[in-house]
């Protein structure tokens, strides 16, 4: 046999053993043997972080415009939430942060910085006794007399906060957070919030809110929660509990709220998302039904 004939022939044979070679497993289908214990690990992380498991309203919630969830924050119902991806990226962007900004020294040798500080806003008394609202500033700029909050959204927020401003929730959240401060005997000048884009390649498309400090809505939204905390409390001692939870599925809640219909206690669900009227009083004592619309959704300046 000739030296080609003997190359084609090795030839032949390798094409023929390739031929019968399996193909490596693939999973391009979208089945995984790992990703369904890797999901877990990352979404119980999630779902056990702090801050999920925080019960108590904190400075991030007083301002809500959700009159409903607002009460059902303060008597503690339970929630169920899935875990929630989006938030989880502003929160490793917030742990990063906060060890940054420490490392960082002005010409004196100091930082100016301080990192989570923890603030108490207010208190809230209730008749089995109450308790101390605090929370914690993202960044405190010493030099500047500034509280700084991140807030790392995505391109449909970004819209919204350069046409409208930011919202009252996070105005009210920013000027708690000064009022704490303050508390504390610290000098405060600035409110900012800081929103950073989640889905951009640059820090060029953040909106930058900066304001003179303005202690009156921090003011107001302690104001109303103390309110409400008294109605709730007066119905459960002179109806019981059943009825102040019904009182509060009967309150007025915000459009589009991203906490309505998570709460365990929330039996009349159904009825809220069948669009049955939420503020029909007939099985509510009538003054009890008369406290429905005395509480504010939106803070207004006095002038």
């Amino acid at each position: 046999m000739s030296e080609l004939a003997d190359i084609l022939a090795v030839a032949g044979t390798l094409e023929q053993e390739e031929s019968h070679s399996p193909a490596p497993a693939s999973a391009a289908s979208g089945e995984s043997e790992l990703w369904g214990g890797i999901r877990a690990i990352i979404e119980n992380d999630i779902v056990d972080a702090p801050r999920n498991q925080q019960k108590r309203i904190g400075p991030s919630e007083l301002g809500t415009q959700c009159v409903h969830c607002l009460a059902a924050k303060l008597v503690e119902w339970e929630q169920v939430k899935a875990p929630a991806w989006l938030p989880f990226i502003g929160t490793c962007v917030h742990e990063h942060f906060e060890h940054l900004f420490p490392r960082v020294y002005g010409e004196d040798g100091n930082t100016p910085y301080r990192s989570e500080r923890r603030v108490t806003v207010g208190q809230l008394q209730r008749v089995s006794g109450g308790y101390e609202v605090r929370g914690s500033i993202d960044l405190v700029d010493l030099e500047h007399h500034a509280t700084i909050d991140w807030k790392i959204v995505g391109a449909t927020t970004l819209k919204q906060v350069r046409a409208n401003g930011p919202s009252q929730q996070y105005r009210v959240q920013a000027s708690l957070y000064g009022l704490g401060l303050e508390g504390e005997g610290e000098r405060v000048e600035k409110s900012c919030i800081f929103f950073l884009p989640r889905t951009s390649q640059s820090l060029a498309d953040a909106y930058i809110w900066e304001s003179q400090f303005d202690p009156e809505p921090g003011r107001w939204a302690m104001r109303r929660a103390q309110n409400l905390m008294n109605v709730l409390d007066n119905i459960e001692l002179n109806y019981g509990i059943s009825v102040r939870d019904e009182f509060i599925r009967r309150l007025p809640r915000a459009e589009h709220c991203w906490d309505c219909g998570t709460w365990t206690q929330e039996s009349s669900t159904s009825h809220y998302l069948s669009g049955t009227d939420s503020s029909s009083t007939s099985s509510l004592p009538a003054d009890v039904a008369d406290w429905l619309t005395r509480f504010p959704a939106t803070y207004v300046p006095k002038n």
